[in-house]
């Protein structure tokens, strides 16, 4: 049977900063010992402070129930202050109540961390002697003159500042065995650097083709527009823009009497930008209008109106728009080179599957061709720029350890291949002398081909002479990466977690 639960905790394993056996600080001279007697008497012996006068804070949110506050004097009010000259100094004419908002939230984030950090530290069992705190003051810079420990210094700080010292102190020694044992602590086996070491072979160099934007020709272009002839009309509009239904009515009579003129009624009346313009839209394509109407079939009606007709009003969220026709609707005329621009464009922002899928038809043919003759003669048959790359590894996202796909070309269409799937899927399967199928790195689609494959280093050069061969990936390396992933996950995580309520927005609004 199992056996009955108890209410007993179970307390983690103590692991005291500053004791001779745990300790990651350095032996102290003698000098320092002598010091450190007066650092301890002086402490020992001054008077406790109690009930010291508590100034105004500000909390602003908690890490599993602990407040983040701003207390004048503590850590977070010394990041505002620090975080504020910063931002004095390098943006000398921003925008103060901008720069202020993210001085706090810079330095609102970063007491979070702290509290997160000490929470942790000390549910770890970590705990920082008075030994490790007193070694610590020594170097504090408000102790020293002359580049040495000065006594009279010491001596002449207030109980409650030294108290003050030691509590940020013995905080930060907790916070750094946290963070030293969270990054450093984990060895990496020797089994795992040898893995880690063939990970970079094999290695493959390719040679390539790149179809982008400029092969899709006009000819498509011009067919795309003449299907789509609706979207690339014209029209030149005014507007007005109210915010309620009453007033929108209101002005719109007022327009329909003529008594004053549409503009004049925008400069009074209308609460968008274009008010001081006197509401000119000025003209512009089907297409781009879109977005400012409820309904396509509202605008589809604008587009029938005649010159100096007035629309309906329009109701879009909480906003009531009246439009006048300035010039009615026209035709595109397609024989003019800045309207097959206009409809490039709108083919490369709106529907780009329509060019993405023409690039990966021509280099679906090309492919075809290159596997039944050679990549070379395809490439000439179409008239491609044929390109090779150094040896690279099979390298997601550009890992600091391995070859590196952003540096095995200096073409950006290459280059964007660090972290396409579909590339490392196609590409890194294909034995030797073989053709990939098309893959698409919008804006570029690409095809490849395996021009060779190493599995190991490649031998000295002849003539040259070493003494032991040294793996291209070093042991230090590995743990220099495996230190930098735990560094980075660490800041991630910390304050993503329900542990952490942020209260900020709600709190900075009281300073303002």
């Amino acid at each position: 049977m199992p056996s009955k639960p108890t209410n007993t905790v179970k307390t983690p394993q103590v692991k005291e900063v500053g004791t001779k056996e745990k300790s990651h600080m350095n032996a102290i001279t003698l000098f320092s010992a002598v010091i450190l007697a007066i650092i301890v008497v002086t402490f020992i012996g001054a008077p406790v402070v109690q009930n010291l006068q508590r100034a105004s804070s500000y909390t602003f949110g908690f890490y599993d129930g602990l407040p983040i506050e701003y207390l004048p004097g503590n850590y977070f009010s010394q990041q505002v202050q620090q975080l504020s000259q910063y931002y004095q100094d390098q943006f000398k004419n921003a925008n103060l109540q901008m720069e202020k908002q993210l001085v706090w939230r810079q330095a609102f984030e970063n007491a979070a961390q702290q509290v997160a950090l000490k929470d942790l530290a000390t549910k770890g069992g970590i705990l920082v002697t008075n030994h490790a705190v007193d070694l610590a003051l020594i170097h504090l810079p408000e102790f020293q003159k002359d580049g040495q420990f000065s006594t009279e210094l010491f001596n002449s700080t207030s109980p409650d500042k030294m108290l003050s010292y030691r509590k940020e102190t013995s905080n930060e020694l907790l916070i750094r065995e946290y963070v030293g044992d969270s990054i450093y602590g984990g060895l990496v086996s020797d089994a795992d650097v040898a893995f880690i070491q063939k990970m970079a072979y094999p290695q493959k160099k390719f040679s390539f083709v790149v179809y982008s934007e400029k092969d899709f020709p006009d000819a498509q272009v011009l067919a795309y527009a003449k299907k789509n002839q609706k979207l690339f009309r014209s029209i030149n509009l005014s507007r007005i823009t109210v915010e309620s239904q009453g007033d929108a009515e209101r002005v719109r009579d007022l327009a329909l009497k003529g008594t004053q003129a549409f503009a004049d009624l925008a400069k009074t009346y209308s609460k968008d930008s274009l008010a001081q313009t006197g509401g000119a839209l000025n003209t512009m394509l089907y297409h781009d209008l879109q977005s400012e109407f409820p309904t396509q079939a509202d605008l589809d009606k604008v587009f029938t109106l005649k010159k100096g007709d007035l629309s309906p009003i329009f109701q879009k969220g909480k906003e009531w728009t009246i439009y006048k026709v300035v010039t009615p609707s026209t035709d595109p005329d397609f024989t003019k080179s800045s309207t097959l621009d206009d409809v490039r464009a709108y083919i490369k922002n709106n529907d780009r599957g329509v060019l993405e899928d023409y690039l990966m038809a021509q280099a679906q043919t090309f492919s075809k061709e290159a596997a039944s003759t050679s990549f070379a003669l395809a490439a000439k048959k179409d008239s491609r720029t044929l390109e090779t790359t150094d040896y690279t590894s099979l390298n997601f996202d550009n890992l600091s350890l391995f070859p590196s796909i952003s540096k095995a070309s200096k073409n950006p269409a290459f280059q964007n291949l660090a972290a396409n799937e579909d590339f490392f899927k196609k590409a890194f399967a294909l034995p030797k002398g073989s053709v990939s199928q098309p893959i698409l790195a919008s804006p570029y689609v690409l095809v490849v081909r395996v021009d060779d494959v190493r599995d190991s280093a490649p031998p000295p050069a002849q003539g040259t002479k070493i003494a032991l061969p040294t793996p291209e990936i070093t042991s230090d390396q590995v743990l220099q990466m495996a230190e930098k992933d735990r560094s980075q996950t660490l800041q991630q995580n910390l304050l993503n977690t329900p542990l952490f309520q942020d209260h900020f927005n709600a709190t900075f609004s009281q300073l303002r």
